[in-house]
Formats: C-alpha cells, sequence, structure tokens
C-alpha cells in the first residue's frame, strides 16, 4: 500500500482533493480527503472518504455512501470518539 497522505487526487470531473488521513479496513484502502480550490491554495469545507477501487487492472477512488462506513472510518483514523 502506498501512503497517499498530503498528496492531491485530481478526479476525472477535475475536481482536486488532498488526503488528511488514510486506512485500510478490511483489506480495503480509505483516503480522508477535502476538496482543494483549483489552484490548489486553499482548502474548501468540503471534506469526502474514497474508497480505493480497481477496474480493469486501473486503480480509481469512489466516494463512501454508506453513513456506516463512513462513520467507520472517521473512527478508525482518530477524528471522532
Amino acid at each position: 500500500m502506498e501512503n497517499r497522505i498530503n498528496q492531491v487526487m485530481e478526479l476525472e470531473n477535475g475536481k482536486k482533493y488532498i488526503v488528511l488521513k488514510q486506512a485500510v479496513y478490511k483489506n480495503n484502502n480509505y483516503f480522508v480527503s477535502a476538496r482543494l480550490t483549483d489552484d490548489e491554495k486553499d482548502i474548501l469545507e468540503e471534506y469526502v472518504i474514497f474508497e480505493e477501487v480497481e477496474y480493469n487492472g486501473k486503480k480509481s477512488v469512489q466516494k463512501v455512501t454508506d453513513s456506516n462506513l463512513f462513520k467507520l472510518i472517521v473512527k478508525y483514523v482518530g477524528l471522532a470518539d
């Protein structure tokens, strides 16, 4: 597993996110991320947890939409009690 903390991810839609925390849970890789402005100078108050997935041998990310998994990852990385 590659450490991606403090790295910028750019999604296909052009939005950029910085990885604040990273976790491995049940052999899946998760990234707690904050959206950046297009010029990458400021962090917006838009936080997302992404799960790393693989399609046709290429790694990508998808947004975690399961609220229970979201809460578990937030707690796992130490952002909640």
